[in-house]
């Protein structure tokens, strides 16, 4: 069912300026986090050879994620949301040499927890931000041109790691502080785009945890949106490398797959915001969500087929993902005015969630299932996505035709 456009005022300069500002923060955010994947993960399995643990430094990040979350609306109603902002990208700055001078796995879990906080904290007041500013009508394209952002930023930073890697090594000090200077490009904006238009900071009664638990529970499908995302995220990123290389294929075609598959992320992500704007948005996410079920099924089928897994790699990124770009579009959609904030909190909280759980699960079904467990792991994370989708929309229309 197409959806009726309906003619709203343009945006001032200072909402451009904000929307502007906000998306190149994250994108700088979203290239530094894009560059540590390969060069955490490679590292990592080249210190302990276990997908497991590998799993489990990721979800250790997904932890703080959980425990900072709640209280970002929090911060967002007592403190100046430009200044959040910037501490969070100079404290995911840091992080990134601390990771080269304490070389050990149970440091690099102490600093994954404080970037992986920095991160949350970012991801929460740049979303509340766009979705203050956006005009429902043109929502799902900025959303898509953040999307874009966000995953363009994990895709070129992955691109930049393979590139430094070749030359510097994947273990050298260039490496690292390579990494740490991307986060630091999102401080440009913040210089440059002085006359962009603040946050608004949510009131008292809609700043708390329990907002938040109240909307988790009130909208489950764009929870299960914010997981999934979440896990299929941290896994491709992550796991993409190993599972290439566990297919008898070497560490540099491994990350070469991972930048095809983060060009996929990236192209997918505006597209799909346009068409938010223009076709029922529930009936996207059904579609999505049936492309993430059946995607990893095909991967498993092409086997070690290079060039088909790429193919498909690509396709199944890109269409996937978008999970998160329409999601977000729906949640505007949905929630309005003061409880945007404790909206967004709680979508990322879902996300957190996803990050915390799947990968460790992920990991031990890589090792057990030699390596193909890591696409059922996938694949059954896309089921389950879809069936929560499709029993809400059954769901509704009893309500909806009542």
């Amino acid at each position: 069912m197409t959806r009726v456009q309906v003619p709203e005022a343009t945006m001032s300069r200072s909402q451009k300026l904000g929307i502007i500002t906000a998306i190149l923060a994250m994108g700088s955010a979203s290239l530094g986090f894009g560059y540590s994947a390969p060069v955490i993960a490679q590292n990592l399995e080249r210190m302990t050879s276990s997908g497991a643990l590998l799993g489990w430094l990721i979800s250790v990040g997904a932890v703080m994620s959980i425990l900072i979350t709640p209280i970002t609306p929090k911060l967002l109603s007592k403190f100046n949301a430009k200044w959040i902002m910037v501490i969070a990208l100079i404290i995911g700055a840091l992080c990134f040499p601390l990771y080269k001078l304490f070389w050990s796995v149970n440091a690099w879990f102490l600093v994954r927890l404080v970037q992986s906080s920095a991160f949350a904290i970012l991801f929460v007041v740049v979303e509340t931000w766009i979705n203050q500013l956006a005009p429902d009508h043109l929502r799902g394209r900025i959303l898509g041109m953040y999307g874009t952002a966000l995953a363009g930023g994990f895709g070129i930073g992955s691109g930049i790691a393979v590139f430094v890697a070749t030359f510097t090594g994947i273990e050298s000090w260039p490496t690292y502080l390579i990494g740490g200077s991307l986060f630091l490009i999102g401080l440009v904006p913040f210089i440059f785009l002085k006359g962009a238009t603040n946050v608004v900071p949510p009131p008292k009664e809609h700043a708390g945890f329990k907002p938040i638990i109240i909307i988790v529970f009130a909208a489950p499908s764009l929870m299960a949106c914010g997981i999934v995302f979440g896990a299929i995220e941290q896994l491709i990123f992550h796991f993409i490398p190993v599972y290439v290389t566990r297919l008898g294929n070497t560490e540099h075609m491994g990350r070469m797959l991972l930048l095809v598959a983060t060009i996929g992320n990236a192209l997918f992500q505006y597209p799909m915001g346009m068409l938010a704007d223009r076709v029922n948005r529930e009936k996207l996410m059904l579609g999505l969500m049936g492309v993430a079920f059946i995607g990893p099924i095909f991967m498993v089928m092409a086997g070690d087929h290079f060039v088909l897994l790429g193919c498909l790699l690509f396709l199944y990124v890109g269409l996937a993902t978008a999970i998160y770009t329409v999601g977000l579009v729906l949640l505007a959609e949905r929630f309005h005015g003061p409880r945007i904030a404790a909206a967004n909190a709680a979508f990322i909280f879902a996300y957190a969630v996803g990050s915390l759980i799947i990968p460790p699960v992920s990991g031990i079904m890589m090792d057990i299932f030699v390596p193909y467990g890591f696409m059922w792991t996938l694949a059954g994370l896309g089921c389950a996505g879809f069936s929560v989708v499709f029993v809400r929309k059954l769901m509704k229309k009893p309500r909806q035709n009542g």
